[in-house]
């Protein structure tokens, strides 16, 4: 489907054309492809105008659109097939979007009636990041008390960002674990599974997707929004304010990228310019 950028140059081509054929052929032929293609472009804007008039839910809100969205994102991540062929059912990511909520996994969806029928154009999902909480000492006080090797211990709180002297193996009977409360705020959270249906692609509803994602991040306490991409999509990221994080090589720790990690900060600017895309797009939440 055409966006408004490639119907205007289509048009441009066609009154080209129609008056090519006025002045060099027959004035009746040039008026009558004039007339359909003037018919045909207004006839496209409007079908444009129509699907940019979208609704954003959290996919809990709209339960009855569970399938359409698992059916979305599996047409772009395939899925799982055996070692014998068999296509394996998509329990992880169904289950994921069943368990969304007003925290975390939680699962977005952009809606767009057509015929009066509404139907799923756009996904993406916001899960907790493994480190979106301090780490916890008593998780690794646990893996001595249930004999693990300390080495491998060491090498755990280094990852996690610990001092491995911290913790001493001989006289690790004498530390109490303490259960701290868990904390409802989550530092950052992981934005993935963002797709858009293929005819709807630009036109802005991946931007508004990002935008609406960080107003319910940012409802929900996050402070910073991550997540990795291909390097074709970092200009798309960008454009919205997302910068490329630079990893930092920790000692004994091999640095490994296999794409690209992102990030953005929801501070006051985010919270503004993701307001000004969803205004522009004339989305509705």
């Amino acid at each position: 489907m055409a966006n408004g950028k490639q119907l205007s140059f289509l048009m441009l081509c066609v009154v080209l054309v129609s008056v090519a054929v006025v002045m060099g052929y027959s004035v009746p032929w040039g008026v009558a492809i004039l007339t359909m293609a003037i018919c045909w472009f207004w006839y496209k804007r409007s079908h444009v105008a129509r699907i940019t008039n979208v609704e954003f839910y959290k996919l809990h809100v709209v339960p009855q659109y569970t399938k359409d969205a698992s059916s979305l994102v599996t047409s772009e991540w395939s899925v799982p097939v055996t070692a014998e062929g068999i296509e394996e059912p998509n329990y992880v990511r169904t289950s994921s979007m069943i368990e969304s909520r007003d925290a975390f996994p939680c699962h977005l969806v952009a809606l767009g009636t057509f015929d009066g029928v509404k139907q799923v154009i756009a996904h993406c999902v916001l899960r907790e990041t493994s480190t979106s909480r301090p780490p916890d000492l008593n998780k690794f006080i646990r893996m001595l008390k249930m004999g693990l090797p300390f080495p491998a211990v060491q090498q755990s709180m280094e990852v996690a960002g610990l001092d491995p002297s911290l913790l001493n193996p001989k006289v690790i009977d004498e530390f109490e674990i303490l259960e701290t409360p868990t904390s409802s705020i989550a530092h950052n959270v992981t934005l993935s599974s963002l797709i858009v249906k293929p005819e709807f692609r630009g036109q802005g509803l991946g931007k508004s997707m990002c935008a609406y994602a960080l107003q319910v991040a940012s409802s929900l306490g996050a402070k910073e929004i991550i997540g990795g991409c291909k390097n074709e999509l970092v200009a798309f990221y960008e454009k919205i304010g997302v910068k490329k994080r630079v990893g930092i090589k920790r000692r004994n720790i091999p640095r490994v990228r296999l794409g690209n990690e992102m990030f953005l900060v929801i501070d006051e600017e985010a919270r503004k310019q993701a307001s000004e895309i969803m205004t522009i797009t004339n989305a509705k939440c």
